[in-house]
């Protein structure tokens, strides 16, 4: 009996953890999104990844609603683009400027291109689905992808 309980708590330990990683709804100049890994709103609403249509193996990068069963993407980052294998990352330079490059950071993809600088920027996943760049000392917006539609 003492091996099952102690099974049923490393479970539920390991699924809490799981809960906490997938809750994750912001991107700093420290950390990248790279396919397979994801980024979700603080009420779970919406969720941004790399994602292949039905039918492609074209990767792209984009927001879709989290809850709904059929995949509805609201926004494409690099539908131009897109990648032909799972090596696009998403990253945040310093100056607060999105970039979506290969896996050798050698190639930019897609940019943000922002004209403003930030110290110590912040990408969120908002739970409107809209995406900002935003200064962590004022909140003011960099960048938001409402003004940048696809």
């Amino acid at each position: 009996m003492e091996g099952s309980t102690r099974i049923a708590f490393l479970s539920s330990l390991f699924f809490s953890f799981l809960f906490i990683c997938d809750a994750v709804d912001t991107i700093t100049v420290n950390t990248s999104l790279t396919d397979g890994n994801y980024v979700v709103s603080s009420g779970g609403t919406f969720q941004m990844g790399f994602f292949s249509p039905d039918n492609s193996n074209n990767r792209f990068l984009g927001i879709w609603y989290k809850q709904i069963s059929v995949r509805t993407v609201v926004w494409v980052a690099n539908r131009d683009t897109p990648f032909n294998d799972t090596s696009g990352a998403l990253k945040l330079t310093e100056k607060g400027n999105l970039i979506l490059v290969n896996s050798t950071n050698d190639v930019v993809i897609w940019s943000s291109n922002s004209t403003s600088v930030s110290t110590s920027p912040v990408v969120e996943l908002l739970d409107s689905g809209n995406l900002v760049v935003r200064g962590t000392s004022d909140g003011n917006y960099i960048w938001q992808s409402f003004d940048n539609p696809t």
